[in-house]
């Protein structure tokens, strides 16, 4: 017998309930008493990830490295790091290691992370926006369902391989994510890569740790962006710029002199922040080297890229964004500037041939899997960088946050940008994303590669007034 048999409300309705007195009261109290109340929030989250790590692995099988996996795997995801960006000038560290370009899957963050730890698609992995509502983003905060908790990813795999297992979040929407696939969480309120890898260095240091698996999430290139004063100073930002740690001008194609400032300036504050976080990753690497014994893979990436008006009007004429904000940020039209993302390796042993425009984020899960000898323990999409990927592979990007849902799919020197809601088809020649008629069987055979569009029936999730509060404040609204 149900509990409406007896004429009570079901569960879940009562808990729904709970949840939306919960988010009325946390809306309810001043912004100062939600910032004090930061601390035991992360608290509270990484406490109940733990734990939801410990239920996990007690239910997945023993696993077994090969003897020249690597001792210890350290995965660094910069948030917002285009592939462009990597330059010898402004990062050397990164720069030295660039084993080539990768398209993601999503241009924003939670479906990304999520296909990056499963090596699937968002529509496959189900993290994806539900809707295909224009106005998705612009004022509500919902994120897609997090992955399945009985569906193996890359670090539950590792960690059911011996590996103890660390999750580093510079702030809250990674961790939405992938809370709860690591055997020690930690979450930080829009904190900077020197405090998230410090949190690292001592946890490494606490006991003597023969393997690792970690994941890294840092939001130094995110706004709001606030690199130390020094690298302000170097790259001779003008801090007196309304705005310039965060996003304006957003939607106009033609900003005059005075927007033009801003835009050169906040183009070289993204620079002095990337500067930053390969400063900050040299001493890391250096750090765990000197720490840890046994061999280290470092592994670099992004979650998607940052756009900065590489095609303002062309935007703004073909496709709706619900901030609107066009051609800047991310989560918007997939354009090379959102999707390409750089892979830096150092101790990784990736020698496989495969063509960089067909080289997915994806792919990363079934490599490191891969180089550790469980390449069997994850169905994955994607395709390890140590083999050579299929000639006619399709590579695929999905999951816009703003507007309608916008899909992208590539095949060697083309790539195909749709949109249902906006009615639009448009064609590019790549590398420099050339607006073009595609060849007709190309057309022909991108356009059926695409995933199925959202549909509305089942509901993205709300997030609580504290989670609200932190993501407004990363201009996730």
């Amino acid at each position: 017998m149900t509990d409406t048999d007896h004429g009570l409300l079901p569960t879940s309705v009562v808990a729904d309930g709970v949840d939306k007195a919960k988010r009325r009261f946390m809306e309810s109290l001043p912004d100062g008493v939600k910032r004090r109340l930061v601390g035991p929030y992360n608290r509270v989250l990484t406490v109940k990830a733990n734990r939801e790590y410990r239920r996990r692995q007690r239910t997945l099988p023993s696993r077994t490295p090969t003897a020249d996996a690597p001792d210890h795997v350290v995965c660094v995801v910069v948030d917002a790091l285009r592939a462009d960006a990597v330059k010898a000038d402004d990062c050397p560290f990164l720069h030295a290691r660039l084993h080539g370009d990768l398209v993601t899957p999503a241009p924003w963050t939670f479906p990304a992370v999520s296909s990056f730890v499963t090596g699937t698609y968002p529509h496959e992995h189900g993290s994806i926006r539900r809707s295909d509502d224009s106005d998705t983003g612009s004022t509500d905060l919902v994120i897609p369902p997090k992955l399945p908790t009985d569906r193996e990813a890359l670090p539950d795999v590792f960690g059911s391989a011996g590996y103890e297992t660390y999750g580093g979040f510079s702030f809250h929407m990674p961790f939405f994510a992938l809370g709860g696939r690591f055997q020690t969480h930690a979450v930080h309120d829009k904190a900077d890569a020197d405090a998230v890898f410090d949190d690292f260095r001592d946890w490494v240091d606490q006991t003597d740790r023969d393997r690792t698996f970690s994941y890294l999430h840092i939001g130094d290139l995110h706004e709001p962006v606030d690199p130390p004063a020094l690298y302000w100073n170097k790259y001779g930002i003008d801090s007196e710029i309304p705005n310039i740690t965060t996003w304006d001008y957003t939607d106009v194609a033609n900003p005059g002199p005075e927007g033009e400032r801003y835009r050169d300036h906040r183009w070289g504050l993204y620079r002095a922040a990337l500067a930053y976080v390969d400063d900050q990753l040299d001493r890391l690497q250096y750090d765990l080297n000197r720490r840890l014994d046994g061999d280290v893979a470092l592994l670099v990436t992004g979650d998607h890229g940052e756009a900065f008006w590489e095609y303002t009007g062309f935007d703004a004429a073909h496709f709706d964004d619900s901030r609107p904000a066009y051609c800047v940020d991310h989560g918007g039209t997939p354009y090379e500037s959102l999707t390409r993302v750089p892979l830096a390796v150092d101790g990784l042993d990736i020698d496989g041939e495969y063509t960089d425009s067909l080289a997915s984020l994806v792919d990363l899960a079934p490599t490191l899997l891969d180089v550790a000898g469980l390449d069997d323990a994850l169905a994955t999409t994607g395709v390890s960088l140590r083999t050579d990927a299929p000639p006619d592979r399709i590579v695929l990007v999905e999951s816009a946050r703003y507007g309608y849902e916008k899909k992208a799919a590539y095949a060697n020197e083309w790539k195909l940008i749709v949109s249902q809601g906006d009615d639009e088809s448009v064609g590019f020649r790549l590398p420099d994303e050339v607006p073009t008629d595609l060849p007709a069987d190309v057309e022909r055979r991108l356009t059926d590669a695409l995933p199925t569009w959202p549909d509305g029936e089942e509901a993205d999730v709300q997030v609580s007034g504290m989670a609200q509060q932190r993501l407004e404040d990363l201009g996730y609204v």
